[in-house]
């Protein structure tokens, strides 16, 4: 009973990871950089949206460098084409140098452009992840 048991789960399991996706096999490494105009565009949300499956995100840091993050465990995207849009991280700038408690943050006249231009859903671009990518360039200019 126990040995059919065991059979039964193991086969399910299989199935599950081929069939229905439910493994991460199809999840690759990403990292790379966010430049606008050239400049690294800092605190800033990045957003992979596969066209099927779960998105992977990642925030800039100060140099706009990133990796992506497809869940809590598992760094990467899914393989495959990706609608990329930024946000502007309004939490992270309360860490800028300088920056004092209720008051608005001095970001870069550059940033400022791009989040004004750019840092929205509507604006995106299309990316196709087909392998890992650890020096990925995204560039708005």
């Amino acid at each position: 009973m126990l040995r059919s048991f065991l059979r039964a789960s193991a086969f399910a399991l299989a199935v599950c990871f081929l069939i229905s996706g439910c493994g991460s096999s199809n999840v690759v490494p990403v990292s790379g950089t966010l430049t606008y105009k050239g400049k690294p565009v800092t605190n800033a949300v990045v957003n992979f949206m596969p066209e099927t499956g779960r998105p992977s995100s990642a925030e800039t840091d100060q140099n706009g460098q990133f990796t992506l993050l497809y869940d809590p465990q598992i760094n990467g995207a899914q393989i495959g084409k990706h609608r990329v849009f930024v946000t502007h991280n309004t939490a992270a700038d309360q860490n800028l140098p300088g920056a004092i408690p209720g008051e608005a943050p001095k970001l870069s006249l550059e940033s400022k452009e791009f989040f004004s231009k750019y840092g929205n859903e509507k604006s995106t671009v299309e990316v196709v992840i087909d392998k890992a990518r650890p020096d990925l360039k995204l560039e708005w200019d």
